[in-house]
């Protein structure tokens, strides 16, 4: 997407290179792409009073980021115009937006105009999704949330690396609130780089004069020195590497040197903006003003002292992180328990499901063979009648026939075919399993109170050894978090508070699943299996309820 035209920001109000807006803008940015190159060219404040009054209101109490976009990432439906008057359009998907350290699609290059947009998102509270498994699923927002955070598990913690993506799904949580053109400015990081020699330009200086104000090699400081003359030779030389900084020249008179600095408005300047300058009249001219080298060392001096209040505040992070560490454990633990309790219930209900069984089928097995053994008798007394017709004389033949007939007679005497034992397939689960957690309710029934957000369907993975390997292998302390959070710990709290250990949750290995296994406690309700009358189906049905 090419730059903005000049005729579609003539509405919006331009921010003044020199105003406090400007300067802090510039340093986020700076900060957030992790180069003191980036310089703004242009800055417009796009928000409106109806976007931004809706936004204060949803945002309220909740928590508010910067994030940066590039205009030439936004695809049709949000075009750049567009943002400006009405904000984004969300898919039902919802759009992410990444926070921290941005990286840009194209290189970096010199003399190339970028743009990008910045907003202020209020994400709330965030749900908490592996960054690979949520673009592939489409999870939607769950209840009781506000945004989805998206965690990269590849990524190594410890990098140093500050960068995080959040998704949401309401426009109202998003306001746009500037347009930023902006280039690199190789020159100020030149101090980065080897300085060459200022006479032959060639090689790496070594030395520096102060008299000459000059970098020098070896070779050209014995030249201009050592055989210079006496005069030449006087001069004062020092390491490169102590060489006093340069502070550049003035923005408002070019061929200035920067020599002093206004204490209120933070701002370098050269003679002449005190003489005649922005200093000269009105408010300015009355602001204090010291030498910019002695400004300088102040402000060196200043960054290396700790800061009482930032170090309250990182170890009351670093206590947090402690407990959240703990909690992780103890749910890890919990779940363990619970786990391990419905597999023991589900071998109860088996072996009570066996027994049942084995008795109805002892039932069934006694009147087959009692049937059976009747229907082999008369076959086996018919088969040694027609053995008898077939060697026995006629006169014997009679005789056995006459007591054949007084067997047969014994045997049709029995009244009645035993009865069968009455035995249905009517085995079935009375009650149901239920896990629940106390917190997680409270939790809803809150929000509940609030909206009306609904549920996203995430059934696909209940039940299942994917879904307890997610429950248990991803919401833990891994690795390289357990690393992190102990160094972060050890840095910010006293030795003497610490607590113990972190310590990784083992879930065991179950070779059965079964449903019902991803929730913290549970409440069992008459889950015994037993024997009726009442005809249900052919099979057994088990319910858990999730």
């Amino acid at each position: 997407m090419s730059l903005l035209e000049p005729n579609f920001l003539n509405k919006y109000s331009k921010v003044s290179p020199i105003s406090a807006e400007w300067q802090r803008i510039e340093y986020l940015l700076q900060l957030s792409l992790g180069s003191t190159t980036a310089t703004i060219k242009n800055l417009w404040s796009i928000s409106n009073p109806h976007m931004t009054q809706q936004f204060e209101k949803i945002s309220k109490g909740t928590l508010v980021l910067d994030s940066w976009m590039e205009t030439q990432a936004l695809d049709e439906n949000n075009r750049i115009e567009k943002v400006c008057q009405k904000g984004f359009e969300f898919p039902p998907s919802g759009l992410k937006f990444p926070t921290g350290h941005i990286r840009l699609q194209d290189q970096i290059q010199r003399n190339k105009t970028y743009q990008m947009i910045l907003s202020r998102i209020a994400v709330g509270k965030s749900y908490c999704l592996p960054d690979k498994t949520a673009m592939k699923d489409k999870y939607k927002l769950i209840q009781g949330f506000e945004s989805i955070y998206l965690f990269n598990e590849d990524e190594d913690p410890m990098t140093g690396v500050f960068k995080h993506d959040y998704v949401l799904f309401e426009n109202s949580r998003v306001l746009p609130c500037y347009i930023v053109n902006f280039e690199f400015d190789q020159k100020k990081e030149d101090n980065l780089n080897a300085v060459f020699c200022d006479i032959c330009n060639d090689n790496t200086a070594t030395i520096y004069c102060k008299a000459d104000d000059m970098c020098l090699c070896y070779e050209c400081d014995e030249e201009h020195h050592l055989k210079g003359g006496k005069l030449v030779s006087k001069h004062v030389r020092i390491p490169i590497q102590d060489k006093p900084k340069s502070f550049g020249f003035c923005h408002q008179h070019p061929d200035q040197k920067l020599e002093l600095y206004c204490t209120v408005d933070r701002q370098p300047l050269c003679v002449y903006c005190k003489i005649g300058g922005s200093h000269s009249t009105g408010e300015s001219a009355g602001h204090p003003l010291v030498k910019i080298q002695d400004a300088y060392v102040k402000s060196i001096y200043e960054s290396k002292e700790i800061d009482p209040l930032i170090e309250k505040r990182k170890n009351q992070l670093a206590e947090l992180l402690q407990q959240i560490d703990l909690k992780i454990k103890d749910v890890n633990k919990n779940a363990s328990y619970v786990e391990n309790r419905i597999y023991q219930i589900l071998q109860e209900a088996l072996l009570q499901l066996q027994e049942e069984t084995q008795k109805k089928m002892s039932y069934l097995i006694g009147d087959q063979l009692e049937l059976k053994r009747q229907y082999d008798q008369i076959q086996w007394m018919e088969s040694f009648l027609k053995y008898e017709q077939e060697v026995l004389a006629p006169q014997d033949y009679l005789t056995s026939w006459s007591r054949h007939v007084g067997l047969r007679n014994d045997i049709l005497n029995i009244q009645n075919i035993p009865q069968l034992t009455i035995v249905q397939p009517d085995i079935r689960i009375e009650g149901k399993l239920q896990v629940v957690s106390d917190t997680i309710q409270q939790m809803q029934n809150t929000y509940q109170e609030n909206d009306d957000l609904e549920y996203g369907d995430q059934n696909s993975m209940i039940g299942t050894t994917r879904f307890r390997s997610n429950i248990f292998n991803k919401h833990q302390v891994g690795d390289k978090n357990q690393k992190l959070i102990r160094s972060i710990i050890q840095q910010n709290i006293p030795q003497q508070s610490q607590g113990p250990q972190l310590a990784l949750f083992k879930s065991q290995q179950i070779k059965q699943p079964v449903q019902g296994s991803q929730s913290r406690q549970f409440m069992r309700s008459n889950d015994t299996i037993q024997e009726n009358q009442m005809y249900d189906s052919p099979n057994s049905q088990t319910s858990f309820a999730q």
